[in-house]
């Protein structure tokens, strides 16, 4: 299966003339698996359930992104790069930045793509410097982001690996990992590759170092300052302090689905440098159980099937 590079012009807008707020110490980023985030328009690519003939329609909508904003500058306004996944439309980011978020001080948004039914996306204090996306046959487009953090450029990817609901998306998923590879093994920045792998590093280790003809998808390793050779460190292998929890809760276990990978940049002790990571749980987003709580248009309780996951750095 070939795997492509696409280059495409930046597609950030700015919102407002206020400045970001200003963070002197830190660098903070999220990902978070928004589930299913339509926008009100009716234009053939919505899932069942998510059509006006369903009962999904403007006030529904409008209440969601009220919802999610609230919940966002509650739990991680302080973030200054949120990477979504399962957004419709550039439409939803415009309404979440227009609904409070650009008053934070998150002036920028893009999508991977406005044509499929949901797509990787971001909204950001900081304002790209380049911006790709990363294209594997039959999957989701990635999203590659340049940004200039305290004067040093960090490359950020965030992806959606096809699910893990069908036996045939394995290999898909093997080249969208192997695609990753190829980019980890060209960065010449810091790399954070983050988002919904829909592959666990624990659970599913032998499908994520995977090695056939020679070729090794995304190995991994719970040691920083090993993260180089085509190697990311992972939160959840963290030989110090492993990530303990989940993200996604499937059929009686809890799954680490969603993660943030770094590069060996981060642990070197010069520039920007890793300092943890964190489930995000909390409002509306939880259970009783402590499970996350999806959102239920009829309802209109949940947040999100997946928890977000947020990565702190020391500048």
């Amino acid at each position: 299966m070939k795997r492509f590079l696409f280059l495409m012009a930046i597609i950030t807008l700015l919102l407002s003339c206020s400045p970001s707020p200003d963070k002197e110490d830190r660098f903070e980023i999220v990902t978070w698996n928004m589930c299913e985030f339509f926008d009100s328009r009716e234009d053939g690519g919505e899932y069942a359930g998510w059509r006006e003939s369903d009962g999904w329609n403007d006030a529904k909508y409008n209440e969601r992104i009220k919802k999610c904003v609230m919940y966002m500058v509650s739990n991680f306004k302080d973030a200054d790069v949120i990477v979504l996944e399962e957004v419709e439309s550039s439409e939803v980011l415009i309404s979440l930045l227009e609904g409070g978020m650009n008053k934070e001080g998150y002036l920028y948004y893009g999508i991977a793509s406005d044509d499929g039914a949901l797509s990787v996306a971001f909204i950001s204090r900081i304002k790209p410097v380049s911006l790709r996306l990363l294209f594997v046959p039959s999957a989701r487009p990635m999203l590659s982001l340049d940004f200039n953090v305290n004067g040093e450029m960090v490359r950020v990817i965030g992806v959606h690996l096809r699910s893990r609901l069908k036996d045939e998306n394995e290999e898909i998923r093997r080249e969208e990992l192997l695609m990753l590879k190829d980019e980890t093994d060209n960065c010449d920045f810091p790399l954070i590759v983050l988002g919904d792998f829909n592959i666990d590093p624990v659970i599913h280790k032998e499908e994520m170092c995977d090695t056939r003809e020679g070729e090794t998808t995304l190995p991994l390793t719970g040691d920083g300052s090993r993260a180089y050779g085509g190697r990311l460190f992972s939160p959840y292998l963290d030989y110090n302090s492993p990530l303990s929890g989940g993200t996604y809760y499937f059929e009686g276990q809890w799954e680490r689905l969603d993660n943030i990978l770094l590069s060996s940049s981060f642990f070197d002790g010069e520039g920007i440098e890793y300092e943890g990571t964190t489930i995000i749980k909390g409002g509306d987003s939880i259970d009783y159980s402590g499970r996350p709580l999806k959102y239920d248009k009829s309802t209109g309780k949940g947040m999100s099937d997946h928890f977000a996951l947020k990565s702190t750095f020391r500048l």
